[in-house]
């Protein structure tokens, strides 16, 4: 009798393990292609910008960050870049990776790294973000 009142719990249990990974996945593609198509005809020119901190995030669906990045520019250049929340796959080294191109390159340009085309993506939309930001904000 016991096993009987079990079974639906059973079934609700065994269910969240095939439908969970279905929506996530489902929420993360999403995701990734609307920071693609966000970033699609952005061609960042790190010499025009003012010398300054910039902030932004990539909010997929405007309610969760999936990338939060803070930048310097002086003189034209990048002087420093990090990725405060970065979302990647676990164990990866993505996040590091991205931010060391754009040092070395000391450009705000992110090319796709292999196997990060996601992480690539939500790191550019982060950036337009903060160049966004600074450009909504009034001439002092």
């Amino acid at each position: 009798m016991a096993i009987k009142k079990l079974i639906p719990y059973i079934l609700v249990f065994l269910a969240s393990f095939i439908i969970t990974p279905i929506i996530v996945t489902g929420f993360i593609k999403k995701a990734n292609e609307q920071a693609r198509e966000y970033a699609e005809n952005f061609k960042p020119k790190t010499s025009t910008l003012p010398d300054g901190t910039y902030q932004g995030k990539y909010k997929a669906f405007g309610l969760f960050t999936m990338s939060d990045v803070e930048f310097t520019v002086l003189n034209g250049v990048v002087e420093t870049i990090e990725f405060k929340r970065m979302f990647h796959s676990p164990g990866s080294a993505y996040k590091e990776n991205i931010e060391t191109q754009i040092k070395q390159s000391r450009k705000l340009e992110v090319n796709a790294i292999s196997g990060a085309t996601r992480t690539s993506n939500f790191a550019k939309a982060a950036i337009i973000d903060a160049v966004n930001n600074v450009q909504d904000t009034p001439e002092k």
